[in-house]
């Protein structure tokens, strides 16, 4: 989907991702922290970092950097709608130019978000996530497979609906993969399954228990 996004060569610092998983509009990063990293993440809690290496900041500071700015400048001309998202930024305040300087979520609310990386080696992006319509998503590539496959495995998702999807391009990685929800409108269990984008695949899942 977003082929035209310029893609980089060096290394991702791994996102734990709240969105999909709780596709609550805000992934956060869960960088492979080293015990010099931790040790300054333990002397700034009165900065309250973002997973452990990253500071919140203004978009104003953020978008000063040029790299960012070109990056977003990049996303609003693919994704117009996106100019109208809230933006928050997050600097990386802690492991010194080893991973993302800079992560950026754009976000309208919880079905609507686009969240990317800009690298602190190269200034390119590192990836993207983006809100796919739930409605829509099995017309993209392999999405059909993916979910044949996933009701193959989990036969019970077969009376599930799709509440919710995202998709994840990995610069770093190349790789991309999409994330869908299942929920059961009656129990609302629910389970988020991967699919990758590439071959149809089902990757590592996870059930999300009824409240």
């Amino acid at each position: 989907m977003k082929k035209n996004l310029k893609k980089t060569s060096v290394r991702l610092a791994a996102l734990g991702l709240a969105t999909a998983i709780s596709l609550s509009g805000a992934l956060l990063v869960s960088a492979n922290e080293n015990p010099t990293q931790k040790t300054a993440a333990q002397n700034q809690d009165s900065a309250k970092l973002y997973a452990g290496t990253y500071q919140k900041v203004s978009a104003s500071e953020a978008l000063a950097d040029k790299d960012v700015k070109a990056a977003i400048d990049q996303v609003y001309a693919q994704f117009p709608e996106t100019k109208s998202y809230e933006v928050n930024a997050y600097k990386d305040v802690v492991s010194k130019e080893e991973y993302d300087k800079y992560v950026i979520n754009l976000e309208k609310d919880s079905n609507n978000f686009f969240h990317f990386a800009v690298d602190s080696k190269t200034g390119n992006l590192s990836y993207t996530i983006q809100s796919l319509d739930a409605s829509k998503v099995l017309s993209y590539p392999n999405v059909q497979k993916g979910v044949d496959n996933i009701h193959a495995s989990h036969p019970e998702t077969k009376s599930y609906e799709i509440s919710s999807a995202n998709v994840i391009d990995n610069f770093v990685g190349k790789f991309s993969k999409y994330n869908l929800t299942f929920t059961d409108k009656d129990s609302k269990r629910s389970i988020t399954i991967g699919i990758d984008a590439g071959t149809g695949e089902i990757m590592p899942t996870k059930f999300i228990p009824a409240e």
